[in-house]
């Protein structure tokens, strides 16, 4: 009989069970650092920039929520709130919150299908999707729920312009057990624009990969500033694209 393929909530499960939090997000190694810290450091500059309203922030897909909290210690919003489909992350997640912070940090189960009938139009200034869609089996549909209750969002996605970033997806364990597959740009800005939203700021940046020996990833990292300064080479060599979305 054939054994039955796990979802995507079970892999995330299990990584909970094995290691007590998700596994990039512990940052063990000089490349998980380096990649990780620079996602956070671009996300922060997008929003203290670009973003006009950001009182309120909805975190979807927060996984542990080691990024919810350093994003709210960074721009110290109002209110946060950080879902996930793996309610064993969500357990990790609520055991960080500071007592003195739960009546503006908050975490709770959920998939993003149903976000629509957990969360209200206008309820958050902002959405945050942080490696989220390349995990999904319907982006489309999520994407399209997603614009029922968020009028601007932040997404950081694998970028799919890079060749590299293929063959790591074929290669790398990790990838192919998380299902991970990385979308044209220009396709994931065809769907957000079918849902009402624009793009206000796109930009192509992260040399550092997850996983990556230290020799190498050192090495990368003296090179990354570089690199991206290179328009057409950085958009095809970099692994991370981030985007700024809002309704017209």
């Amino acid at each position: 009989m054939k054994k039955k393929e796990k979802d995507i909530k079970d892999i995330f499960n299990d990584d909970v069970t094995k290691f007590r939090r998700y596994l990039y997000t512990g940052q063990l190694t000089f490349s998980d650092y380096a990649a990780t810290k620079k996602q956070s450091d671009e996300i922060v500059n997008f929003i203290k920039k670009y973003v006009r309203k950001k009182k309120t922030i909805l975190d979807i897909g927060c996984g542990d929520g080691t990024y919810t909290l350093e994003l709210f210690e960074r721009i110290k919003p109002k209110k946060i709130t950080g879902f996930d489909i793996a309610e064993k992350a969500i357990k990790i997640a609520k055991k960080k919150v500071d007592l003195k912070l739960r009546k503006r940090i908050f975490f709770t189960q959920c998939d993003i299908y149903n976000i629509k009938k957990r969360f209200k139009k206008g309820e958050y200034d902002l959405g945050i999707m942080r490696g989220v869609i390349h995990h999904l089996d319907n982006p489309q549909k999520a994407i399209k729920l997603i614009s029922q209750v968020i009028d601007q969002i932040i997404v950081l996605e694998p970028n799919g312009y890079s060749p590299i970033m293929k063959i790591i997806e074929k290669v790398s364990s990790y990838h192919r057990q998380h299902k991970e597959k990385s979308y044209w740009p220009p396709t994931l800005n065809y769907w957000f624009r079918e849902n009402g939203y624009k793009v206000v700021k796109q930009k192509f940046c992260n040399l550092v990969p997850y996983f990556c020996p230290d020799p190498i990833a050192r090495f990368l990292k003296k090179i990354e500033p570089m690199v991206e300064k290179i328009p057409f080479f950085s958009r095809f060599f970099v692994g991370t694209n981030l985007i700024l979305y809002r309704k017209k």
